[in-house]
This record gives C-alpha cells, structure tokens and sequence, in this order.
C-alpha cells in the first residue's frame, strides 16, 4: 500500500487524523508492505514520521531517494550538473521571472529573489521544526558543487501551476521529469529522467516479491499520476488535481474525509479480518 502525504492523509493546512494512524498501523500490523510516497525531500519527513508512526519505507523527492524510518538513505538518484544547466538555460529563455532552487539530500539552495517570493506562500503542515540557513547566491549554477541534485525547483509568480507545468514539459521534458504538486503559487519540480514515485515504488515492489495488481495506491496531484496508473488500484482523492482522477482507476473521499482510511478499511483490512495477518490481497483494477 503506497500513499502520497499532503492533500492525501494529510489535509492542506491539517494534520494526520487518529483514524488514519490506525488504519496505516492496522495495515502494517497484518503483514501489508505500507510505503509513503511523497514530493518532500527527506529534510520534510519526519514530522510525517512523528504524527504517521510510520515503520516502513518512505519514497521521497518524488521518486529520487528513498529512506527507512529512521531516515538512512537506501537509494538514490540525482541530476548531473550539466542537466541543471541545460534545464536553467531553457527555462530561463521561456519563463521571463523564473527562479530556480535546487534539493540535495540534506539542503535546500536557492538564487537570490527566490526566498522573498516564496515566503509570502503558504507552507504545508507539519514541516520541520526547525529550519537550516538557506545557502543563496545571484544566480543557482554557483551553488552547484559535489552533493548530489535530487531535485531542481523553477518558481514564478506570474504563471499558474499547470501553466509552468506545461511549458516545462515542452521544454525540458527530455532532459528531466517535470511534475507540479502546488495548489497555490506556480513550483515546478523537476527529478531524474524516467524517476517518479511509479518507477521507484515498481523497484521497491520487485524487491520485495509483490507484484503491480497487489499494490492499492493514493494520491491527489500530477506528481501521483505515475503511480496511480502503475498500482493494481489506484486512488485518487476527491478534489484532486484532473490529472490524478484521470489516472486513476478509483476515486476516494477526500483527506478532510479521511479518505484514504475509508478505503483502507474497506477494501484492505474488512477483507482480512480480525485475525488474518495474510499479506494484502489482489484488488481489482477497474476502469
């Protein structure tokens, strides 16, 4: 069972309810393989870890890293400097205000101009605590170095979500994976060629011996697409983003619902029973 975070178990400017830690306990409990799959970098997943009492594997960066519950690193994948360049120097030519940031395993860096814009944006639920200085220099090519780029951010505030989204699948989508999981200011978040939450979770289902029809996944926005077009069952959450309910072979009530909690307790763990600790069963994929 894989699930998205925010928008998904956990509602924008929320918190994880106590019916959804049961029903992901209860799912861990009887033996099923439960996987959150998120957009946040590893510096954002513990206060997730903290209010989910998640044990299992955590999928994070959009497919880029992947993490234990502890937060050691298991896989990795990254972005060469010379595709950041490419992909600065096409972006820039089509988007006029475009700021870019850029993800590392353990640090946020960002070209000046950036932070201004963004501050004024709302910030999802249950970040850190507490927050590293932000390394910040005119332009983000001088902040490139030896650490590995796990994600590369385009920021503008003339231009919509989906707007940005579109022109960086046009330009870039060659040279990286363009996806978007804002719902306000436009955030273009662009990971390693062919990674996504869908080919990491297929690596990590293969690992363990379970095949794609046993895997129900969630999630709400463009950057849940792959997934929920890969998994056996795919969720998408009520007041989701078009292309997540395209994608998806289901839909579920929304995270202010718990949605993914009603679904979970009605397809995954009424089917086990009280005292079936079987592994998650085959859930149709219907469309």
């Amino acid at each position: 069972m894989a699930t998205d975070i925010d928008g998904t178990i956990l509602p924008h400017g929320g918190t994880i309810s106590a019916r959804t830690r049961k029903a992901l306990a209860a799912c861990t409990d009887a033996g099923t393989h439960v996987v959150l799959a998120t957009g946040r970098p590893p510096r954002w997943v513990t206060p997730i870890l903290e209010a989910t009492g998640h044990r299992g594997t955590v999928i994070a960066a959009n497919g880029a890293v992947v993490i234990d519950s502890a937060r050691r690193m298991l896989t990795r994948h990254r972005l060469t400097a010379a595709t950041v360049h490419e992909v600065v120097d096409a972006l820039r030519r089509r988007v006029r205000d475009v700021l870019f940031a850029i993800e590392t395993p353990h640090e946020f860096r960002a070209e000046a101009g950036y932070r201004a814009v963004r501050g004024g944006v709302h910030v999802e639920s249950l970040a850190p605590r507490t927050v590293a200085a932000m390394p910040e220099a005119p332009r983000i090519e001088q902040l490139l170095d030896d650490e590995p780029i796990i994600k590369v951010v385009a920021l503008s505030a003339t231009l919509s979500p989906d707007e940005l989204l579109a022109v960086g699948r046009e330009a870039v989508g060659d040279l990286a994976v363009p996806t978007h999981s804002s719902t306000g200011l436009a955030l273009l978040e662009l990971g390693p060629r062919d990674v996504s939450k869908a080919s990491t979770l297929a690596a990590l289902a293969s690992s363990l011996g379970v095949h794609h029809t046993e895997v129900i996944a969630f999630g709400d926005m463009p950057n849940d697409v792959e997934m929920l077009a890969w998994a056996g069952a795919g969720y998408a959450m009520q007041g989701g983003h078009p292309e997540a309910i395209a994608a998806a072979a289901h839909l579920a009530p929304a995270a202010a619902e718990d949605g993914v909690a009603q679904v979970l307790e009605r397809e995954v763990l009424k089917p086990l029973g009280p005292s079936d600790d079987s592994r998650l069963p085959a859930v149709p994929f219907v469309r």
